[in-house]
């Protein structure tokens, strides 16, 4: 069965740049802009994995992944920032976020970042 991730940022050109950056990659990439649409999409279906910017217009990543693992708490989650605070890192690690990001990326290195994700597998439930 192929994975599927699914990318949240509020900007299209860093969705292009992802789209593309994994265009060869052996999963499905989906790219949504922003959280809202993508709670709607996270429920059409499995995801294995979200990837979401953490500065975004009305929802911030870590409250998009607080939302997230309350509906889909076997779904993997990533932020995309390019602004590492402490504050940010609590917060993320707080949300459930499994793995930081950063902008601008090496795409290599991003690929191989969310390979290891997808092979470790979910993530076990909150309590």
């Amino acid at each position: 069965m192929t994975k599927v991730v699914l990318c949240v940022d509020d900007e299209a050109e860093v969705l292009a740049a992802l789209r593309r950056c994994l265009r060869n990659e052996p999963y499905e990439v989906i790219t949504v802009l922003g959280a809202r649409e993508a709670l709607a999409r996270l429920g059409q279906g499995r995801v294995d994995l979200v990837i979401t910017d953490q500065k975004m217009p009305g929802m911030s990543g870590t409250d998009f992944l607080y939302e997230v693992r309350r509906r889909s708490p076997r779904t993997a989650r990533a932020i995309l920032t390019g602004y590492e605070t402490p504050s940010t890192i609590r917060r993320g690690f707080e949300s459930g976020a499994d793995a930081f990001l950063y902008k601008p990326w090496d795409d290599n290195a991003l690929k191989s970042k969310i390979r290891r994700i997808l092979e470790k597998g979910p993530p076990r439930p909150a309590p």
